[in-house]
């Protein structure tokens, strides 16, 4: 075991050092600066304020054509404000929604009739909902004056306002909502990519038969800890340098963000969440990174890398699924199940803490588990590794290579 600590050396500079993990980081941290900059890119091209006052409901930049002596353009003209376009005909406006010179168009046939055109609809345009409301405020208008009822004074008599004041004793989930999901998408790439990063590291030795040269001046148990580890701490390394730049942009756009986007980011970030999310990554991640670096000694080419991890990618990807569940159900019995489970607490554990309140024991007991099943895990590995360091032909599955073990002892 004195040569794990060359080996991590080695394949931690040699991880740092590679073009296309320089340059992919490079790419991720201006992507990062950009993204954390869409605010402030957004005010150059917003269109000036419109004065207060000036329109009721906001249409964009839609266009109408009035088939009906219902309304008056001057009429609609009060509410929508001068950003609409009224047309002659629907031919010209049809003509001009094709062309993208009108986001959307209308035409009015009745007093409650309409019909909407678009070029494209998107699952966020609610300029139809706003125009059917708006016509049925002025027709209910109509209806009262036609009864003598004065409709200002039922506006006056129906704007009861009430006051919710809303005390949290425990954690408030909509303010950590973005940033357990910003966490959970960066800890479920950091598994994937080093995970392959060290399984393929392994699968390559051996089909260059460079595994045969080193194990014959380091031990196995050396070689799959100094990997897992270089691996790990390369990981966390590159996710450091991201989240600063992350951190570097926001702050410099800061003034740009909405307050809301600003209070769901940083909202329920504490110390103590902090160290849990590190805590339980961290074990998880090297959990993760020995089962990989086995399964890449079981096969005798790097082109069966793929097929031998894929039990193992699929069961994270589980993990990422029941995470994501969880993040609208943090005190559901399935993320309370999975914060105990060592394959899934990684994601499902640090989602909990960060959305709901979880009492210590349940912290310990979960971190307890994860500890002792990433030890197994990593005795299972290195032995795992052994067996297969040497052993080429056909591909070992991780069950076979279990039993091997096991009817050794």
């Amino acid at each position: 075991m004195h040569n794990t600590g060359k080996v991590l050396f080695f394949e931690l500079q040699t991880i740092l050092m590679k073009k296309s993990v320089r340059v992919t980081t490079l790419i991720l941290a201006v992507v990062m600066f950009i993204g954390t900059s869409i605010p402030s890119i957004m005010t150059l091209f917003n269109d000036e304020p419109s004065e207060p006052g000036d329109t009721i409901v906001d249409l964009g930049n839609a266009g109408i054509v009035l088939s009906t002596d219902s309304y008056a353009q001057d009429e609609l003209k009060f509410y929508v404000g001068d950003k609409v376009e009224f047309f002659t005909d629907e031919a010209s406006l049809r003509e001009a929604v094709m062309e993208g010179d009108r986001s959307i168009g209308f035409v009015i046939t009745s007093d409650t009739t309409f019909t909407s055109i678009l070029k494209n609809k998107d699952l966020y345009s609610f300029s139809s909902q706003i125009l059917k409301g708006l016509l049925v405020s002025i027709q209910t208008d109509r209806n009262l004056i036609l009864a003598g009822i004065d409709p200002i004074k039922v506006k006056e008599a129906s704007n009861v306002q009430v006051t919710i004041n809303e005390v949290v004793l425990g954690k408030d989930a909509n303010n950590s909502f973005l940033i357990s999901y910003i966490l959970m998408l960066a800890v479920y790439m950091l598994v994937i990519l080093y995970g392959s990063f060290v399984s393929t590291s392994v699968a390559r030795e051996k089909d260059s038969r460079t595994m045969e040269i080193l194990i014959t001046s380091t031990k196995p148990d050396a070689l799959i800890i100094g990997k897992v580890f270089a691996n790990g701490i390369a990981g966390l390394i590159q996710f450091s340098f991201l989240l600063a730049v992350a951190l570097i942009g926001f702050f410099l756009n800061q003034a740009n963000y909405p307050a809301e986007v600003t209070q769901m980011l940083f909202g329920s970030l504490s110390w103590d969440a902090a160290f849990v999310f590190f805590v339980f990554t961290s074990l998880g991640y090297l959990l993760y990174l020995f089962l990989y670096a086995s399964l890449g000694s079981l096969v005798s080419k790097v082109e069966d890398v793929g097929s031998s991890v894929s039990i193992i990618t699929m069961l994270f990807m589980v993990a990422y699924m029941i995470a994501t569940i969880g993040m609208n159900m943090p005190d559901s019995l399935m993320i309370k199940i999975a914060s105990y489970v060592p394959f899934t607490a990684i994601l499902s554990m640090p989602i909990r803490y960060f959305m709901t309140a979880v009492p210590v024991f349940e912290l310990l007991i979960s971190l307890g588990l994860m500890a002792l099943t990433t030890w197994l895990l990593a005795v299972l590995s290195i032995r795992i590794y052994r067996l297969g360091s040497l052993s080429y032909g056909n591909r070992m599955s991780f069950v076979k290579a279990v039993k091997a073990i096991v009817s050794k002892q």
